[in-house]
């Protein structure tokens, strides 16, 4: 990616046949993460099933047949919720399993697009619980007994993101201090 460019060096060298060949060699900064190899263990796990029961009760709660899902304020940020799903899957599946030093696009790529993607499904499903409740009080009349199903299931993929995040600011990532 263009963002972790300078952080490489292009070296050019010559092989057994005579032919250049460009090498990148890593010049950045080196990050530590501030636990142990059994705590990355278990964050990484812990992070994955977090992300996993967000994505079913998500799911789940689109499953349901409730007419708030016909309202624009409430389907767009049901639809736009999948984009920080995906960031989160994708940030998940390269956390890091051992300790070690770590190049700054490794701690870019899943520790902060974590957290990054975290906090905007954080507003997303906010945005998208305040929409239904806003339906259920002005235009659900009686009509009601779907949309609190609906409620509840999104407000428990609105916990498991915001444990999510506690759980990902708890990390620290720092500078190595090179010797």
């Amino acid at each position: 990616m263009k963002r972790y460019a300078d952080d490489y060096e292009t070296i050019i060298k010559n092989d057994e046949r005579g032919r250049e060949k460009k090498i990148a060699v890593y010049r950045g900064s080196y990050y530590d993460i501030a636990v142990d190899e059994k705590d990355i263990i278990k964050f990484r796990r812990n992070s994955l099933i977090l992300i996993v029961a967000i994505i079913i009760l998500h799911v789940a709660g689109g499953f349901i047949g409730n007419r708030g899902m016909y309202a624009f304020y409430i389907a767009l940020p049901y639809v736009f919720v999948f984009l920080p799903l995906f960031f989160m899957v994708n940030g998940g599946l390269r956390l890091p399993k051992e300790q070690r030093k770590f190049r700054r696009d490794e701690i870019g790529l899943s520790y902060d697009r974590i957290r990054k993607a975290c906090i905007f499904a954080l507003i997303l499903l906010g945005v998208l619980i305040i929409g239904e409740i806003a339906f259920m009080v002005w235009f659900a009349g009686e009509g009601r007994s779907l949309e609190i199903p609906f409620i509840i299931i999104e407000s428990l993929a609105l916990t498991a993101a915001y444990i999510l995040y506690r759980m990902q600011r708890s990390m620290q990532v720092l500078i190595s201090v090179e010797e």
